[in-house]
This record gives structure tokens, C-alpha cells and sequence, in this order.
């Protein structure tokens, strides 16, 4: 098995590290569009909290996420933060999953 198919990415915010979250999210687009030029992609990628929001229609990372999941990795979104932050439905990739 390709070690990095068994790799997960948690994300919990919308962006990278502490600090300005301008900087942060630059730095998370930087990273997805990197990830998505690889051939050894991660297994999933798990969003939750406000990360939730990245998997939203509209999201500038929505083209890097529909290629990593057209590459087989899978998007989980956090059910009760989707709920909370009122994106029932707006979930454009990716599943629901109970966090």
C-alpha cells in the first residue's frame, strides 16, 4: 500500500497556524492547490468547526478539493457544524459525517 493513502487532513479552521487569518488562508489555498498537483494524495480530508465552510458552494477551494476527490481522497464535513453554521445543504464536496 502507498504510505500516503493512509494519511488524513484535519482541518478546523479556514485557514493555516495562528496569527492573521488572511496570511493563514493563503497559506491553506497554497497548500490544497500543491496537494492537488500530487500524485500521492492523502486518504481523506476532515473539516469541522468553521473549516466546514471550505467545502461550501462558493469556496474559492472548491476546484482543489474536486480534483483531489476526483484522485480518490474522500471529504468529510463535520455534521453538526455544517447544521450550526447554516450550510444544510450547501455542502458542494464531500459527505456529512457525525463530529
Amino acid at each position: 500500500m502507498d504510505k500516503s493513502k493512509g494519511k488524513v487532513i484535519l482541518l478546523g479552521t479556514e485557514g493555516c497556524g495562528s496569527g492573521d487569518a488572511t496570511i493563514g488562508y493563503e497559506i491553506l489555498m497554497n497548500l490544497m492547490e500543491a496537494l492537488a498537483q500530487r500524485e500521492d494524495c492523502p486518504a481523506a480530508i476532515i473539516c469541522w468547526n468553521t473549516a466546514v465552510k471550505l467545502l461550501a458552494e462558493g469556496s474559492p477551494l472548491l476546484p482543489h478539493f474536486k480534483r483531489l476527490q476526483d484522485k480518490g481522497v474522500r471529504f468529510l464535513a463535520g455534521q453538526s457544524c455544517v447544521a450550526e453554521l447554516g450550510l444544510t445543504g450547501k455542502i458542494a464536496v464531500g459527505t456529512l459525517a457525525t463530529t
